[in-house]
């Protein structure tokens, strides 16, 4: 017949069975004390433990840091539906830790739930290393990585509450100090991980490779190396873990105690003073055989019923929980550091000073810094002063201040938002157009009238545009226009060498915007992108409008060898023939002259490449028509540009041609600077037919970025100071007014809130209830202050602190002695239970 049971390290084991059988050290030892003592018995075992949380962690930071950002430039999701697909993936990661739960504490134990679900963990990251090598565009996009993304959402959530429990299980029970050591090494490693992955992997990703600027499959290749790694060093202490058997999972038994409650209370006419104690009335202690076995292990309990004992804490758990109703709000703030607020920083200057530039995705860390640095601050300096200053900090007021400091951090990113917003442009509806007009003469000014519509002075070389930051806004404005919209321009010019006065009919198209270009060289209407590059890398945009005639290009070769330039060497009359090829823009002045263009020097070279460019018409004043080539969106780095002709010796080919293999010619006249990041420009390039000279002209179609990217700092400081009073204090506050049998379920209470955050900016993002996202800050702000001005009155009214600090922990079947206490919390410690450092990692 099975013995009495003991509480063992959070598991329950027959009162018969040896300690020996799980620790070389019998509970008798006495626990080590001085230094040399604690390295003999410490369990070697634990560094594998410890070893592994460093990389899983390493693994899944990294990963998340460039989630957004490949989400938004591989993927090619809008900003919204990248924040969707985020924090979906958050929400499949904090509610997959139940699963893990259950296997653990009901089926297999932690140690194979652990080592099971880290290899699918890995399989995850593999498959989604795997699928960032394919190209943008390819069919194997999206499905592929949401394969893999739910996949790791699953791995990580399913090993988050086993394996530093499992660590702790490596120590006898009353091994506190060691534990408790134990714990604080677990959690510094779990936070290097993810500060070095946090500053690492987004330099991973600004790697060039593979051709292009941004390299996620590094990103994410070292990411899925590390998960691979943390498996095998897992495994590589299997020989020598104590490995605790299963028990009966809390969760389920909480739920199932709830629906018989709640069932009882409705069929059942019978009264109770709480709800929960209807589950009493179909009970019967004689028949149950958890009470039978209370009663048999322990005699002295034999008049007292272990399922009411149940319910009674079932009932903190409810009041607990009911605390909990404002947390997710709080994570619905919190958890845009990953998305919304990456999204904001990508139309910031992310450039510190000259060489430098802190990268969008590397903002996160700002938050793993100051954490670390504020927690001890808090502990020995904020909290004893506002003691001495004769305010008591109640975990509740805590969690009160915290929130609406957490408010403050989107009020500040708010206003950060504002000055955003002035370097994003306007998108005009589906029945409004907005046009520029470009002045392509070189010594010409030009005045420009639209009937009914101001006229405008446009200098030489200039044009109309938008600039909210300087207070400029000259664009044509349109509305209510029905699909399309025919007008005429009046352009009558002033100056030397000019057109005489002309009258231009363009054709606009609703939800557009589009410019119309003026030169003696021809004239032509494009529309244009106002998408800002979104990669983060100190980019501007830049499509070409090319009108340089073939004549020009063979000029430009004779003084090298000669080369075959496709269409040209074809046409009949090259002086009429537009050069139709491949255009460079190479960095000024080169490295080497004799070679001023490295196809593999990623970063300082940009091709335009055969589908990359195409045809258009432009018309001359006359009414005859050339064409011109135009060079599609390339989103380029900062820096001194020349335009080339370049042609691969070696002819097409999906390997990238060394310096040597090709032939660059320079465009005369074709160099410009670029100073800054977030810019769209359009350039035209063309050939004076008085002056036989190339110009270039550029029309800013959006400004580039002015706010620079530390304007972000204050609000991570903000939201750090609200993560310490209200994620950390709340988690205690949790953790310690619940019943010492409910600490499991708060803790995945506390992991479902986080879900339930990130749950609220999915459909938030969903009802697409904001244009401006300003607004949305301030909104969520004002969430945030209303869900606080609720727990201010459940504290008030609702909310009673409970001591059980003098239950005894080694006795599962003791009456609780829940007394009341107001305005005094017990503190928590973390050897008290791994359920707490589980929830604390979710931070």
């Amino acid at each position: 017949m099975e013995g009495p049971k003991k509480r063992f390290s959070g598991e329950l084991i027959p009162e018969n069975a040896s300690l020996r059988k799980y620790h070389p050290s019998s509970e008798l030892d006495p626990e080590p004390k001085t230094f040399g003592e604690m390295v003999k018995k410490w369990p070697k075992s634990t560094f594998c433990i410890i070893g592994n949380e460093f990389c899983e962690r390493f693994s899944y930071y990294g990963m998340r840091a460039v989630l957004t950002l490949y989400l938004i430039n591989v993927l090619s999701f809008d900003n919204s539906k990248a924040t969707i697909f985020f924090h979906a993936f958050t929400v499949f990661a904090y509610t997959s830790p139940l699963i893990g739960s259950v296997l653990a504490d009901g089926y297999i134990g932690k140690f194979w739930t652990i080592f099971s679900i880290s290899l699918i963990y890995a399989s995850g990251q593999v498959i989604l290393a795997v699928s960032s090598t394919i190209s943008k565009g390819s069919s194997i996009h999206p499905g592929l990585d949401i394969l893999g993304l739910a996949i790791i959402a699953f791995g990580t959530g399913g090993i988050k509450p086993c394996v530093s429990a499992f660590g702790a299980d490596q120590f006898p029970p009353h091994y506190t100090t060691m534990i408790s050591h134990y714990f604080s090494i677990f959690y510094f490693m779990i936070n290097a991980g993810s500060t070095i992955s946090m500053v690492l992997t987004p330099e991973f990703r600004a790697t060039p490779c593979l051709g292009y600027d941004s390299c996620f499959p590094l990103a994410f290749g070292i990411p899925a190396v590390l998960m691979l790694v943390a498996t095998g060093i897992f495994m590589a202490g299997s020989f020598s873990y104590v490995k605790l058997p299963p028990k009966e999972n809390v969760v389920f038994r909480v739920i199932g105690t709830i629906w018989v409650a709640i069932k009882n209370k409705f069929s059942n006419s019978s009264c109770r003073d709480h709800w929960l104690e209807h589950f009493l009335d179909t009970h019967n202690c004689k028949t149950d055989i958890k009470c039978i076995t209370a009663n048999k292990n322990k005699p002295e309990n034999r008049h007292k019923c272990v399922q009411e004992k149940f319910v009674e804490d079932v009932k903190s758990l409810v009041r607990v929980c009911v605390m909990m109703v404002p947390v997710p709000m709080f994570w619905a703030l919190y958890d845009q550091q990953g998305s919304k607020w990456i999204i904001q920083a990508l139309a910031m200057d992310a450039q510190i000073w000259n060489g430098f530039e802190l990268l969008p995705d590397q903002m996160g860390v700002l938050n793993a810094i100051f954490i670390l640095i504020a927690i001890p601050v808090f502990q020995a300096i904020v909290y004893p002063l506002v003691e001495k200053c004769g305010i008591k900090t109640t975990l509740l007021r805590r969690m009160i201040v915290g929130g609406l400091i957490a408010a403050g951090s989107f009020v500040v990113a708010g206003f950060v938002q504002v000055g955003v917003n002035q370097t994003l442009p306007d998108i005009p509806q589906y029945n409004e157009a907005f046009f520029a007009i470009v002045n392509g003469f070189k010594d010409c000014d030009a005045t420009v009238s639209i009937d009914n519509y101001a006229t405008q002075f446009i200098p030489a070389n200039g044009s109309l545009y938008d600039n909210k930051v300087e207070d400029h806004l000259t664009l044509y404005r349109f509305k209510n226009v029905n699909k399309q919209l025919s007008l005429t321009v009046h352009a009558k010019f002033n100056g030397t060498n000019c057109s005489n006065d002309h009258d231009y009919s363009v054709v606009l198209n609703g939800g557009e915007t589009s410019f119309l270009f003026m030169s003696s060289e021809g004239s032509f209407k494009n529309s244009v992108s106002l998408g800002k590059p979104q990669e983060g890398e100190g980019e501007s945009s830049v499509t070409i409008n090319f009108m340089i005639p073939c004549t020009e290009t063979n000029k430009a070769s004779l003084d090298t060898k000669k080369v075959t330039w496709s269409n040209c060497d074809k046409s009949a009359n090259p002086n009429k023939e537009i050069y139709f090829g491949r255009l460079a823009v190479c960095v000024d002045p080169p490295k080497d002259i004799n070679n001023p263009c490295d196809p593999r020097d990623t970063g300082k070279y940009y091709v335009w490449k055969r589908d990359s460019y195409n045809k258009a018409i432009a018309t001359f004043a006359d009414g005859t028509s050339v064409n011109y080539t135009k060079y599609q969106s390339n989103d380029i780095k900062r820096n001194v540009w020349k335009m080339y002709y370049v042609n691969y010796t070696l002819g097409d080919s999906s390997r990238t041609p060394a310096s040597t293999e090709i032939t660059a010619i320079p465009v005369d006249g074709s160099t410009f600077t670029f100073d800054g990041m977030g810019g769209v420009y359009q350039y035209q390039v063309y050939q004076s037919k008085i002056t036989q000279e190339i110009l270039l002209n550029r029309f800013i179609v959006v400004p580039k970025n002015h706010l620079s990217i530390l304007l972000q700092v204050p609000q991570y400081v903000v939201i750090t100071v609200a993560e310490i009073l209200f994620s950390i204090t709340g988690l205690e506050f949790a953790y310690s007014q619940a019943a010492p049998s409910m600490k499991s379920v708060v803790q995945a209470v506390w992991l479902i809130t986080v879900a339930f955050g990130d749950l609220i900016i999915i459909i938030i993002e969903l009802l697409d209830l904001f244009e401006n996202h300003a607004t949305e800050m301030f909104a969520y702000a004002g969430a945030m202050v209303a869900v606080i001005g609720v727990l201010i009155i459940l504290s008030i009214f609702y909310y009673e602190y409970v001591d059980y600090s003098e239950e005894e922990k080694d006795d599962e079947d003791k009456e609780s002695t829940g007394t009341i206490v107001k305005e005094q919390l017990p503190s928590v410690s973390l050897q008290d239970s791994s359920s707490f450092n589980d929830g604390y990692e979710s931070d």
